[in-house]
């Protein structure tokens, strides 16, 4: 009978010491350090920060566009983290480390762009890492039964139904979602704040084509629009013929107008549109003439001309894509090359290039 005492006295020590033990192991497991990544624009970042802030975590944050596997494993590494909450604008999705694998553990996805699903989407996703399991199969942190979302700033802050007593116990916690009235959140650009682009192009007119270069800049004054000055300039001499004589002539195009974007920048193909204004400028140098008299001076020929286009951007990496685009435009009037007082060559009237650029986009 002694002997059966100990003998449980015994085993109730052991399986004390490996409760004090095991314990704090699985709470360790559980995510400290949480990795915030998505556009800097999107209104929902802020309301994650204030919430993993509630959560007793730390946080770092990075700039995506993208929240692929390899996007979000990357930064994982560079800043050191156990988790990362990773939205596009339309979902967040909840990744944790188990060993050397990076996890999708959920997807919350963002109803609408209104507060209260904003608010919603960010309390789910952040509640979603106190489910995490930990490495011994158990929950790590086990979530309250209910919790309250309140509009504070920002963000939201996320508060238990069953918090500890305070020095009001009469006050009863509220048991349900409560939003507090907010206003409409923007959502989610659809032009790019800046793009800078340059690639080869085809210029062409009545008298044939030639190769150009052409440069852009697309400058996001909202969140649909984008303003487009550009550049296209033939860089070798066009050459005109008569019986009188010959003259070089190069043709160069200064655009202003506007682009818009179809479909958001993180997409992997982005159709646009746009038109404009520009000025078409052709410097004309003779080059012979068969008598002193056909000789010309130098001259400078201007025209304002209307343009329309359309192109298509595909993205290759994180911030750089490639786009094909097409333009039609036409001069107010015909640009004329004279010989002798001739016409020898006419530019301007209609007019088109097709170019393919890079694309450095500035987020």
């Amino acid at each position: 009978m002694g002997s059966g005492m100990l003998d449980r006295r015994v085993m109730m020590s052991v399986l004390g010491v490996a409760a004090t033990l095991l314990v704090p192991a699985a709470a360790e497991a559980a995510p400290s350090r949480v990795a915030i990544l998505g556009p800097s624009d999107t209104p929902i970042l802020p309301r994650l920060q204030r919430n993993v802030d509630s959560m007793k975590l730390e946080a770092s944050h990075a700039t995506v566009s993208l929240c692929t596997r390899d996007v979000v494993t990357r930064l994982v590494n560079e800043l050191g983290t156990d988790a990362a909450l990773c939205t596009d604008g339309d979902q967040i999705g909840v990744w944790v480390r188990e060993g050397e694998r990076l996890v999708l553990k959920d997807a919350v996805v963002v109803q609408s762009a209104d507060a209260r699903a904003q608010e919603l989407a960010a309390a789910r996703a952040v509640m979603a890492l106190r489910t995490v399991p930990a490495t011994d199969g158990t929950t790590a942190s086990a979530p309250p039964t209910a919790f309250t979302i309140v509009a504070n700033g920002p963000s939201a802050t996320i508060t238990p139904s069953n918090p500890e007593p305070t020095t009001t116990p009469t006050e009863a916690p509220p048991a349900r979602d409560t939003v507090a009235a907010r206003p409409r959140a923007s959502a989610e650009r659809i032009a790019p704040r800046l793009v800078l682009g340059a690639g080869p192009a085809i210029a062409g007119s009545r008298d044939g084509s030639s190769f150009a270069i052409s440069v852009d800049a697309e400058i996001g004054v909202s969140r649909y629009v984008a303003l487009v000055p550009w550049l296209q300039v033939v860089p070798a001499n066009r050459l005109a013929e008569a019986p009188l004589g010959s003259a070089s002539f190069r043709p160069t195009i200064f655009g202003l107008g506007f682009g818009i974007p179809l479909l958001r920048p993180s997409s992997i193909v982005v159709p646009r549109i746009g038109a404009g204004y520009g000025i078409l400028w052709m410097h004309v140098a003779p080059e012979t003439a068969s008598t002193p008299a056909t000789m010309r001076k130098p001259e400078d020929l201007l025209a304002p001309m209307m343009y329309a286009s359309t192109a298509l951007s595909v993205k290759v990496a994180q911030d750089f894509r490639v786009a094909a685009e097409g333009m039609f435009g036409v001069s107010s009037h015909d640009m004329v090359v004279r010989i002798g007082g001739a016409p020898a060559a006419h530019w301007g009237v209609p007019l088109a290039s097709a170019a393919l650029r890079g694309e450095w986009v500035v987020q």
